[in-house]
């Protein structure tokens, strides 16, 4: 197909979604963002979330405002005194989009099948804490985990797909959804197009305030070129996720365009390593790696100086994420080489590397980012990169497959809370996030701590606990920090729209958007 007859049909599908819309305008939303997979048990990115966020419900969720724990499907619950039985009391009379009873039983059905399901690619490890699910009456669910976890209830919000909630009636037996379900939320899912757009229509039946926008479409955008040219010329209200720098600045300028900004960012960008994949599974190699990289190459050179070098983990924005310890030392290039010397590298036998690489899910300038960190490990003299791009569905396949040694990975926060930026990689999901850092010989010393840490209620005691694994993880390197996701705290819009808002979720809430 010709690009000239692919835009042809793109025009003429948004042109007939438009159509459909009648005298209501939609809001349309800009994003480079995609889908990868919209299923429950299958999937673990922040955009297919996004879209589940606004069609599904969990057993709670997080105040638009306050980000404070509030009731959602369940309208209260209990906690036994040792911290392991969860007793929650549904809402009565919500309904899903296909008119089944969102009761009880669905939400044992969910949580059940999802578990089961259990995807390679899922978030489902954020959920294994459960052990039972009992239904006690129609109106009445008991949860019992295997082990007191302070951050449950965290993990049963509708931050986490895992935990959502839908309809038996409409899921698709044992497949994975890849959006065939139908949820409560306060939207209803009305089409997908991937790499095109989604669609929602306002769910009617929804049991909250009835959105703000009837009719949503979020476009996706090839690049951010592409993105600022949609916010400048009116053809999307706002723009999410995720514009150049230099565009950022340019925008502040036009008068025809609002650019906030909303500091601070708990997203992170770093490498990870996969600790059985030579010949980054020999961690002298993993700290010579980490004595090479030049966060401050990347910053400057890459983003103009609009983001921030980290060196642990755990983001530096307290509440909600105590603990943050910089561990990670700075860049020594003689050390770098020195290490590498032990294990039997140096200019006549270079060290090999590969760096993939995805180039839009995290901006345009990913390439950019890539050959940054190429250059500075090629600095030592001793390591040779080789830089592969893959877009992010058959990145993510080849990830959690264990087929990439060293790796460039996001992340956003699942739920607000410390051992959300320790636990994926190491104890919770270390082979769907591609490190299988359950084959490494301190993993069981990882879990033991955090098994300790999510049953201690004193978060000043469960803080020296994440540092211990960030002390821990200095050591054994199955990640290296590198800088703070600030870019992708900048939200773009039409001066007549309204309600936009970006918070330490690092999402926005669609359903509080509107236009004059």
């Amino acid at each position: 197909m010709s690009r000239f007859v692919g835009l042809v049909l793109l025009a003429g599908l948004l042109i007939g979604s438009l159509a459909a819309f009648g005298a209501d305008k939609p809001l349309i939303i800009g994003t480079i963002d995609s889908v990868d997979e919209l299923s429950f048990a299958n999937s673990w990115d922040m955009y297919s979330w996004h879209v589940l966020r606004a069609t599904c419900d969990a057993l709670l969720k997080l105040n638009d405002d306050t980000l404070e724990l509030e009731g959602a499907i369940a309208q209260s619950w209990d906690v036994s005194d040792d911290g392991t039985i969860y007793t929650f009391h549904i809402r009565p009379g919500i309904v899903f989009t296909d008119g089944t009873a969102c009761d009880a039983n669905a939400v044992k059905y969910s949580l059940d099948r999802t578990r089961r399901q259990d995807g390679p690619k899922g978030a489902v490890s954020l959920i294994y804490v459960i052990n039972t699910i009992t239904v006690l009456d129609p109106l009445t669910v008991q949860i019992t985990l295997k082990q007191p976890d302070v951050t449950f209830l965290l993990a049963m919000t509708n931050q986490i797909a895992p935990a959502m909630i839908y309809s038996q009636a409409s899921a698709p037996g044992d497949e994975f959804d890849r959006g065939r379900y139908a949820g409560c939320g306060p939207y209803k899912l009305v089409e997908f197009v991937p790499d095109q757009y989604v669609r929602y229509e306002a769910n009617p039946t929804y049991y909250g305030k009835q959105p703000a926008s009837k009719y949503v479409i979020e476009r996706h955008y090839s690049d951010a070129a592409a993105l600022r040219a949609a916010i400048e010329s009116g053809e999307v209200d706002v723009a999410f996720r995720t514009l150049n720098p230099e565009d950022i600045t340019d925008l502040k300028s036009n008068p025809q365009v609002v650019i906030e900004s909303w500091p601070p960012s708990p997203g992170i960008r770093y490498l990870l390593f996969n600790v059985t994949n030579p010949p980054v599974d020999n961690p002298f190699v993993r700290q010579a790696i980490c004595y090479a990289v030049d966060r401050s190459a990347i910053v400057s050179q890459v983003f103009g100086g609009t983001v921030l070098p980290i060196y642990t983990m755990v983001p530096n924005v307290d509440p909600p994420f105590f603990g943050a310890l910089p561990t990670f030392p700075e860049r020594d290039l003689a050390k770098a080489r020195e290490l590498l010397a032990t294990v039997g590298y140096n200019e006549q036998h270079p060290l090999v590397l590969s760096l993939p690489y995805t180039p839009s899910h995290y901006g345009t300038f990913e390439a950019d980012v890539a050959t940054v960190i190429a250059a500075s490990l090629e600095e030592t003299g001793v390591i040779h990169v080789n830089i592969e791009a893959l877009e992010w569905g058959a990145y993510l396949d080849q990830m959690s497959s264990g087929a990439f040694g060293m790796y460039l990975l996001g992340w956003h926060p699942d739920y607000l809370e410390t051992s959300n930026f320790l636990g994926p990689w190491t104890t919770d999901g270390p082979e769907s996030m591609g490190t299988y850092f359950d084959h490494h010989p301190n993993y069981q010393a990882y879990k033991d701590i955090m098994d300790v840490a999510r049953a201690t209620v004193d978060t000043v005691k469960r803080g020296k606990l994440y540092e211990a694994i960030q002390i821990l993880s200095t050591q054994d390197v199955p990640w290296i920090p590198l800088w703070s996701m600030t870019d992708e705290m900048v939200t773009a819009r039409l001066p007549n729209v309204h309600g936009v808002k970006l918070d330490v979720t690092m999402d926005i809430d669609i359903w509080n958007i509107y236009k004059d």
